[in-house]
């Protein structure tokens, strides 16, 4: 699911971050770009507003 790929997309980039001894600077960015193309699929999967009231979606 989408929403877990982020978590761990998210995760990772964190650990990325937090790495002492080398530069992470392309990966870094890698993650990045990964992490706006998953959260604008989850944009585009979201219903639109005022549809169906049981769509839990936030």
């Amino acid at each position: 699911m989408l929403t877990e790929l982020l978590a761990r997309r998210r995760k990772v980039l964190a650990e990325l971050r937090a790495v002492s001894g080398i530069n992470p600077e392309n990966a870094v960015r890698a993650i990045q770009d990964e992490l706006a193309v998953i959260e604008a699929g989850l944009e585009e999967l979201k219903p639109p507003l005022g549809s169906s009231p049981e769509n839990e979606w936030g």
